[in-house]
């Protein structure tokens, strides 16, 4: 009967699928077992997966716990969407059967699509205690943990792996274990196993974490070289545009950090940081660019803090009380309420020489300002000029402390103290 099966293999792989899966069905009415389960396989091959439960069931019953059958079934439960049926079949494998591990392998796979991590582990963890030699093996429960951010723990099944001659084209224990060195702060060691990654396979997520990882070095040429590399190899790899930039402002070339932050917008108008880091790149010598792209930031997330202080910061430069008014209502509405907003106000009122209005609001926050030397000056001095001289001397020495090298303020605070 096994002959059938290989000739219906050829027929199918001919093109005659009828013909074949005939024969197939003689196989399952009249086989022998082995003939059987072939024939269970292959059309777990085909993607016929009710069938290949049919077969294996059959075959349990005469074959009561044979990890092969019980495997191929949870195999096929898997392809059917079943899970459960799938843990249930692999949970009977004895721990002496040959695919125990594999069936391990297998269970940890599907306890972390249901999302029991420890549960995963603990399954890969036995599997090593059965073959602490299986390279293959080595290799998952190591990119399992790189996965997790557990790069400490990742490293050594890593080198484990490769020490017992892991090759899998499709896998590249380089890169893994680059990522887990350079998640560890070992920067030097992570670029050379990314110097290695990208020699056996240049593919994006290599060049990204070289590049990424060669600025936390403070190399930004060898960055810029990956992360330039990557986007002439995938513009659209959004992701690369950020670090791109700080690599181009650690060199002092800003006209090509703006390149980059415009063309990252072009792949990605939706990013919201590339509005506020082209808006900080413009506020030097385009300050009329600037401010469109902070709004353009918080229409897309009202919530983005850095673009609501960097364009209220912009608007209380230039005076524009009434509009920074405005945008923080329009924030409020959105369902933004942060202490920055009612200092903002309190800015703008004192702009305006409201000072008893703006004393308020900067009392209202005085807690959540205390560790900004610059607030905790403003409300000193607005203190001082509603004639509460002993709390803004307070507030002011509070600022002398947050802001060391701000002699103008120590030398201020010191006159305070010698008048008193």
């Amino acid at each position: 009967m096994l002959e059938k099966v290989e000739e219906a293999i050829k027929r199918i792989e001919s093109g005659d699928v009828d013909e074949g899966l005939s024969l197939l069905q003689e196989v399952v009415s009249r086989g022998d077992a082995e003939a059987r389960f072939q024939a269970a396989f292959v059309y777990q091959e085909l993607g016929h997966a009710n069938e290949t439960v049919a077969i294996v069931d059959n075959l349990l019953d005469e074959f009561p716990g044979e990890g092969s059958l019980l495997t191929l079934k949870a195999e096929a439960a898997i392809d059917l969407g079943d899970e459960d049926t799938a843990i249930g079949s692999l949970e009977q494998i004895d721990a002496n059967d040959e695919v125990f591990v594999e069936s391990l392998m297998l269970l940890a796979d599907l306890y972390q699509l249901q999302g029991l991590e420890e549960v995963a582990e603990q399954k890969l963890l036995l599997a090593y205690e059965h073959a602490p030699d299986e390279a293959v093996l080595l290799a998952g429960i190591g990119s399992y943990y790189v996965e997790r951010g557990n790069y400490q723990k990742a490293i050594p099944f890593l080198k484990q792996a490769v020490a017992n001659g892991f090759d899998l084209e499709e896998a590249n224990l380089s890169l893994m274990l680059a990522e887990a060195y350079s998640g560890t702060g070992a920067f030097e060691t992570a670029l050379s196993y990314y110097e290695q990654a990208i020699d056996e396979r240049a593919e994006p997520r290599a060049l990204f974490g070289y590049g990424l990882t060669a600025l936390r070095a403070d190399d930004s040429t060898l960055a810029i070289e990956q992360l330039e590399a990557l986007r002439e190899k995938d513009p659209a790899y959004s992701s690369l545009y950020l670090p791109l930039i700080e690599a181009y402002e650690k060199e002092n070339k800003i006209g090509l950090a703006k390149e980059v932050a415009d063309a990252g917008i072009l792949q990605d108008e939706e990013n919201e940081q590339l509005y506020v880091v082209k808006s900080r790149l413009e506020q030097d010598d385009q300050p009329d660019l600037a401010k469109p792209d902070l709004y353009r930031a918080l229409e897309l997330n009202p919530g983005n803090f850095q673009a609501a202080k960097s364009l209220l910061d912009l608007l209380f430069e230039e005076e524009e009380t009434e509009e920074m008014y405005r945008v923080i209502e329009k924030l409020r509405d959105a369902g933004e309420e942060d202490p920055l907003y009612t200092y903002y106000k309190g800015k703008a009122k004192h702009l305006e020489d409201e000072v008893e209005e703006a004393l308020v609001l900067y009392e209202e926050v005085r807690n959540e300002i205390r560790n900004d030397g610059e607030a905790m000056e403003e409300f000193g001095y607005l203190l001082i000029e509603n004639g509460r001289r002993k709390d803004g001397f307070e507030a002011l020495r509070q600022a002398v402390i947050l802001q060391e090298d701000n002699a103008g303020l120590a030398a201020y605070v010191e006159r305070l103290i010698q008048e008193d």
